[in-house]
């Protein structure tokens, strides 16, 4: 996974924001002013040169409470396929790019795959894991110039989230429950990460891809210091 420290794409960092913190309001019951509130706490910001005290400050006091807070054994296993990228739900590999046929033949069961996706349009549909619908999600663009179902879309990205922790939920090896320390002793130093205090989360964005702005992008949002979610997207199908 290549990283980068020059500034990243503003409009990938609101576009993945929103995406990522939809998808904790759907799972964890936030409000909309807290949604907000939040997503504008995190903003992306990339790292530069320059030492942010107060970012290391709030990163050191993160990693002490998420060490004390995590008990069920999870590893970091490095990510080897840089074209594909997978996520593993218990004996299971989801995999992107695929197509739903490829999902099917994954064993995956839908839920929202028929609905109607609109010209030029994004759309998502749900994945079984463990009985629930909740904890994976494939999102899809509609490149056609007429409506499609889910289905007949173009897979985009994938994300996954528990606000427990999971050894067997993965992304990119990356299981939820991680901490951030765990996950840069693996993949190194991001190449954007943000603090929000007064809410407890935080946020880790790789980018990889031969260009310096490369439009695939791994976030992992943190709660309390731990992985909920993590979002694989590339924003390059999100462009006509």
């Amino acid at each position: 996974m290549k990283q980068f420290k020059s500034g990243l794409n503003a409009r990938i960092g609101t576009a993945i924001l929103a995406a990522a913190f939809g998808l904790l309001t759907a799972c964890g019951g936030k409000s909309k002013a807290e949604t907000e509130s939040s997503a504008k706490a995190l903003e992306i910001q990339a790292e530069t040169a320059i030492p942010d005290i107060k970012a290391a400050s709030a990163e050191a006091a993160e990693s002490e409470e998420a060490a004390q807070t995590v008990t069920v054994p999870l590893q970091i296993e490095k990510h080897k396929q840089e074209g594909r990228h997978m996520v593993r739900a218990g004996e299971r590999t989801i995999s992107v790019p695929t197509s739903f046929e490829g999902l099917l033949k994954e064993g995956a069961v839908f839920s929202g795959e028929n609905d109607i996706v609109k010209a030029g349009a994004t759309g998502s549909c749900r994945v079984q894991y463990r009985g629930s619908f909740g904890h994976i999600r494939i999102n899809v663009r509609n490149n056609e110039d007429h409506d499609l179902p889910v289905k007949e879309c173009t897979i985009k990205g994938i994300d996954i989230g528990s606000a427990e922790p999971d050894p067997e939920l993965t992304l990119y090896g990356i299981p939820m429950g991680a901490t951030r320390q765990q996950i840069a002793d693996v993949y190194g130093e991001p190449f954007s990460k943000t603090f929000d205090d007064e809410n407890h989360t935080s946020n880790m964005v790789y980018q990889f891809g031969d260009e310096i702005y490369s439009n695939q992008v791994v976030m992992i949002l943190f709660k309390n210091g731990r992985a909920v979610r993590a979002v694989y997207d590339d924003f390059s199908l999100s462009e006509r």
